[in-house]
């Protein structure tokens, strides 16, 4: 009997211990989805974050959404926020002086506009509307250069024109603006004179091309293109290619 009252005992234990587990565990989990609610409810009524701005300089064409442009274009302030080189701002401000803040501000949204994707359209025009409009700048001769790249790539034309073309907009470049620097000190009569050679003149004067080749080796020793690289050990590369 004293046996049956214990096992009877034990078993009242038991299952009263399976009771509190039980509503402990209820209050837990209804705990867990009020926090889980509330963290919601308040990231709902959060406000949304800001769009990123970026000045025109730092966008590419390419990739932002229109709105996106167009807001960081209305924000611009007129000055390089990173540095370009030295002998380049010191154009670009020689420009903004002449020109005044409002047209040479709106010059540079034509630059940046236009640079990229090249063989686009729509690039190619921005960059012709700056060479009609600011012909007398130091960034008509980066026009003028990016030009060249871009006709070199449209497909719309043919072969024969886009070579054309561009050689046209290079040697504009070298003549007009043979002192015309672009970003990173970039050197317009250097870098068009190694685009006529690796676009055009390699392959419809290879004359021509080896004397642009041989004026580059001896009269731009010391500058660079736009990734640093010294444009007369480019242009003996050539050289030693073409021969």
């Amino acid at each position: 009997m004293r046996a049956l009252i214990a096992v009877l005992v034990l078993a009242a234990g038991v299952v009263t211990a399976l009771v509190v587990l039980v509503l402990f565990d209820s209050e837990r989990t209804e705990s867990v989805v009020s926090v889980d609610a509330g963290e919601t409810s308040s990231v709902a009524d959060a406000a949304p974050p800001p769009v990123r701005r970026l000045p025109p300089n730092l966008l590419r064409v390419d990739t932002p959404p229109d709105e996106e442009r167009e807001v960081a274009f209305e924000q611009y302030d007129g000055g390089p926020p990173i540095n370009f080189g030295e002998a380049f701002e010191k154009k670009w401000y020689a420009d903004r002086e002449r020109l005044g803040l409002e047209r040479h501000k709106e010059m540079e949204k034509l630059w940046w506009a236009g640079r990229r994707p090249r063989g686009d359209a729509a690039a190619i025009e921005k960059l012709e509307q700056l060479l009609k409009d600011y012909p007398d700048t130091n960034r008509a001769g980066c026009a003028a250069y990016e030009l060249g790249q871009h006709y070199i790539r449209a497909r719309s034309l043919s072969l024969e024109d886009r070579r054309k073309k561009a050689e046209a907009a290079w040697r504009l470049a070298m003549d007009r603006y043979r002192d015309g620097i672009c970003e990173y000190n970039a050197p317009v009569a250097g870098s068009s004179k190694l685009a006529l050679v690796n676009w055009v003149y390699r392959y419809t004067d290879p004359g021509l091309a080896r004397n642009l080749l041989e004026d580059l080796v001896k009269n731009h020793a010391g500058e660079t293109d736009h990734l640093g690289q010294e444009i007369s050990k480019i242009a003996e590369r050539l050289l030693s290619e073409m021969k």
